[in-house]
């Protein structure tokens, strides 16, 4: 804790709660769920309007 000229009292944290190394994982985790996501979205848009790939998935016995 530390006081400032004007004599209020500033609190300031010292000691972290997350490493640096354990935000970059989450974050790395975050965001490739992310990308996964986009794939699957736009797979799918793919599955909507393009013919082939439709008769391809469903010739797979993949359902969507």
């Amino acid at each position: 804790m530390t006081v400032s000229r004007s004599k209020r009292f500033v609190f300031v944290d010292t000691k972290s709660l997350l490493s640096k190394k354990q935000i970059f994982i989450f974050g790395a985790i975050i965001s490739s769920c992310c990308l996964a996501g986009a794939c699957l979205i736009a797979l799918y848009i793919e599955y909507l309007h393009n013919p082939v790939f439709h008769i391809f998935v469903q010739s797979k016995g993949i359902f969507l």
